[in-house]
């Protein structure tokens, strides 16, 4: 089916992103899904911003290399992106197709941005109150600036004489949502009944902060990320569910508190956002490195469980069951996202969403009678303790070794015991993957996390493919093995430099893999990613 990508690219206050978000949502009336992918430079003014849309009557989308058509404010963009064009892509300049003279006209320099969204969506050869539908939802609360923008769509729009994709738009029309990444788990967080988020601000999970500002939930904004997860550690304990949200660098500085989570077995949702790094990296870019440091950040051993969604229901579905699995195993639950997932724009059917139910569990909770010589960390069948909150009776809850009590004991029998308990919390989980492709392939391909749409994409195009997508890698499902073994070759593709959940797979399977990697700050393209697939193949 046919896949179309648009680049919109100009400096920053050309509305870029707007135009690109309005577009894609004009887009999904007429049925089609999109995937809007933003690139914008680590600074606070300046640089140049652009933005990818892609659009198809088939919901797996994914960034392309080459592009159908390209519409720059300014020659500067148009000279840097028109490489990028297929051989018979078309490419247009602000100044050269008269968005300038239109804007001017107007008397609003602002305006250039819709006035090229007119001018797009004559390309594209759509009708025009289409377009002009979203603007008015867009502006639908600034009358003034809505004339406006009405009036640079429709000059827009006539400026285009003669060129004109012939796309041909869906017959039956679809109820189709827009939303970010981070849009979609702010939704998961506050149905999840999370009554209290500690979130210092880090690209690319700064969204989460301004979503949640004015929603029915106590938000901290604390004066450093140490702060941050004390907090949300705190709120926990006394019985409230929360969670703290981060990148690299600030869950580096979260890590002691994530020790203490584990030995105190309070439960904690931790949103960690990947980056390029390391140190401040490139800050906008994506990335997918930190994998190993999610699963072994701390010293000392203690359970964690790791979440790595990889589209809009998956990242609705784990971001509910977050809560869910660390009241019910009390352990920190570390839910990785990446610059890719969390700002790209998805388009999903309408009510998908509201149909995933997870029932709300809070685990373990001492009533009654529990409560009279009540132990914190009681030895259990499971290794799971009856939890209490403050208020209910007297307890200790403990960062050092402790007995049952949660008093400090340093006996070394107490202390096997209590790293055994703690051990078994995790042993009763199951799964942590899906299979997609040929049942039986002979090659099998893995990924994790935001990679799962592209190689969904991919396997379209090599039916004889297996796939698996690891939704959560930690605990490492021991079922794995025995789905792969059977496998001639197994590659594994993601997006960092050194292969990370290969040498996973590896130490925990003994299988050998093949990797397709790449760190540079972009997502793997669908082109390069299949080419490289071609050559494994022969």
């Amino acid at each position: 089916m046919e896949r179309y990508a648009l680049k919109i690219s100009g400096p920053a206050g050309a509305g870029v992103m707007q135009a690109g978000e309005t577009l894609s949502k004009a887009l999904n009336r007429l049925g089609f899904f999109t995937l809007v992918y933003p690139e914008y430079p680590s600074r606070i003014r300046g640089g140049d911003n652009h933005i990818q849309i892609i659009f198809s009557q088939k919901p797996f989308l994914t960034p392309r290399e080459k592009i159908d058509i390209l519409l720059a404010f300014g020659k500067k963009n148009f000279e840097e992106h028109k490489g990028e064009l297929k051989e018979n892509g078309l490419g247009f300049e602000s100044s050269e197709i008269g968005l300038e003279k239109i804007a001017e006209e107007i008397g609003n320099p602002l305006v250039i941005n819709t006035a090229g969204l007119g001018f797009l969506w004559s390309v594209l050869g759509f009708k025009r109150e289409i377009l002009e539908e979203q603007v008015n939802k867009d502006f639908e609360d600034k009358p003034k600036v809505l004339d406006l923008n009405l009036k640079a769509v429709f000059q827009g729009f006539g400026l285009n004489q003669k060129e004109s994709f012939k796309i041909e738009t869906p017959k039956t029309k679809k109820e189709i949502e827009n939303y970010s990444g981070n849009e979609i788990l702010t939704k998961a967080i506050l149905n999840a009944d999370c009554r209290f988020a500690s979130i210092y601000p880090m690209t690319p999970i700064n969204s989460i902060l301004t979503l949640l500002s004015d929603r029915e939930i106590k938000l901290f904004r604390p004066e450093d990320e140490i702060a941050g997860i004390m907090a949300a550690i705190g709120a926990s304990y006394a019985g409230k569910r929360s969670m703290v949200a981060t990148s690299g660098g600030g869950f580096s500085l979260m890590v002691e508190g994530l020790g203490l989570a584990g030995m105190a077995e309070i439960p904690l949702v931790l949103v960690l956002g990947q980056r390029t790094g390391p140190s401040t990296g490139m800050a906008t870019f994506s990335s997918q490195a930190d994998l190993n440091f999610a699963i072994n950040a701390g010293h000392g051993e203690f359970p964690r469980i790791v979440l790595t969604p990889g589209d809009a229901e998956e990242l609705y579905r784990l971001g509910l069951e977050a809560f869910n699995l660390a009241e019910r195993y009390q352990v920190p639950v570390i839910l990785m996202t990446d610059k890719y997932l969390a700002e790209n724009r998805l388009s999903i059917l309408k009510d998908v969403l509201g149909k995933i139910k997870v029932k709300i569990d809070r685990g373990k909770l001492a009533e009654g009678k529990e409560l009279d010589g009540y132990k914190r960390y009681e030895f259990s069948l499971d290794g799971i303790s009856k939890r209490a909150f403050p208020g209910q009776t007297a307890f200790i809850t403990n960062s050092y070794e402790h007995n049952e009590y949660g008093f400090s004991d340093d006996d070394s029998q107490n202390r096997q015991k209590m790293m055994e308990k703690r051990a078994k919390k995790l042993e009763s989980l199951k799964g942590g993957f899906e299979i997609f492709g040929k049942k039986g392939a002979k090659t099998f391909l893995v990924g994790w996390g935001s990679t799962k749409e592209i190689l969904l994409d991919l396997i379209d195009d090599f039916p004889q493919l297996g796939y698996l997508h690891f939704w959560r890698p930690w605990p490492f499902p021991k079922e794995v093995k025995t789905i792969l073994k059977e496998a001639e070759k197994v590659i594994v593709i993601e997006g960092n430099f050194s292969g990370q959940l290969a040498s996973l797979l590896e130490k925990e399977t003994e299988l050998k893999t093949e990797k397709i990697l790449k760190d540079d700050g972009r997502p793997l393209f669908y082109h390069e990613i299949r080419e490289r697939l071609r050559k494994a193949e022969r």
